[in-house]
């Protein structure tokens, strides 16, 4: 069975806007527990939470960490190319340890208490990985699954992250979802209104658990498409003014003009700039100072006349 985003948001519930954090961002992410099926399932479905990439999986897709590499190289030279998130499932656990060194934008399942190709899985196990990635990657989550729906989530190394992206994101979703269905729930009971039909009859129709599921994935693949875009737009303005500030300008451009500029009204520049050294692998953190864009700002305010 896999899970609807909606079923992972009312699943994850206050960690939600972590974990999409952590998929956003290429943090490596163990999911870990007994149930392999469920532990599978949750891995897989992870995936969803970034439809802007290109799902591969490991030992159907590719089998070593070299294939890889050279799709995230290419990723490097060429902005066009659909960027990708990779995944591995519980029974190939043996075979990612032997050959994958770097998990950068992986999601795991670790069956804990499973035979993997002679290797017993167990918490030794498991902590050894974390470690490893931790010393490569920097930080990574972890996803443990107690039960079908009892799963909790947390990072390695504590963050201090404001995650205003991600809660602005679960709002709209939210807000956007009842709006939506309320609209559905009217129309047809005024349909219904003057028929005499049964209250379970009634109940039936107005039943629309399955379009929940359905709005609740397509306002969320908006919102990610948005975001992306926006930030797609900042790394343009954001390569133009380290180009100026490289020929001697050394005005500022404000986090407002920004965001006016690219169409987004969330997150502060640090971490806008992050999402872009993720996707597009562009470091602009030499550009950012105190909050504001070390550049162009002066003639970048004057094209839209600030």
């Amino acid at each position: 069975m896999s899970y609807s985003v909606m079923q992972i948001i009312d699943l994850m519930g206050n960690g939600f806007p972590l974990l999409l954090n952590s998929v956003l961002s290429r943090t490596p992410i163990f999911v870990a527990g007994q149930d392999v099926e469920v532990v599978d399932d949750i891995t897989d479905s992870l995936t969803l939470l970034c439809p802007h990439r290109h799902k591969m999986v490991f030992w159907r897709d590719f089998t070593s960490e070299s294939e890889i590499q050279s799709v995230l190289d290419e990723e490097k030279h060429d902005y066009e190319v659909l960027r990708t998130v990779a995944c591995s499932l519980s029974s190939s656990f043996g075979s990612v340890l032997d050959r994958v060194t770097q998990f950068t934008g992986w999601i795991v399942a670790v069956p804990i208490g499973a035979n993997v190709l002679g290797l017993r899985v167990s918490e030794d196990t498991l902590s050894n990985l974390v470690s490893r990635v931790q010393h490569k990657s920097g930080n990574c989550g972890l996803l443990r699954v107690a039960a079908p729906s009892s799963v909790s989530f947390s990072l390695a190394k504590p963050s201090s992250l404001s995650l205003e992206v991600e809660k602005r994101i679960v709002a709209k979703i939210l807000t956007r979802k009842s709006q939506s269905l309320e609209r559905i729930r009217r129309l047809l009971g005024k349909s219904l209104r003057d028929l005499r039909v049964s209250e379970q009859i009634i109940e039936e129709v107005l039943k629309l658990d399955d379009e929940a599921v359905k709005l609740t994935r397509d306002v969320f693949e908006e919102e990610i498409s948005g975001y992306v875009h926006a930030a797609r737009r900042a790394v343009m303005i954001l390569s133009r003014i380290r180009l100026a500030r490289d020929l001697g300008a050394l005005t500022t451009l404000t986090e407002r003009n920004l965001y006016e500029a690219i169409g987004w009204d969330t997150g502060d520049i640090p971490d806008l700039a992050r999402f872009i050294s993720t996707e597009w692998h562009e470091d602009f953190s030499d550009c950012i100072k105190g909050g504001a864009i070390s550049g162009l700002g002066a003639y970048v305010d004057s094209m839209w006349g600030t």
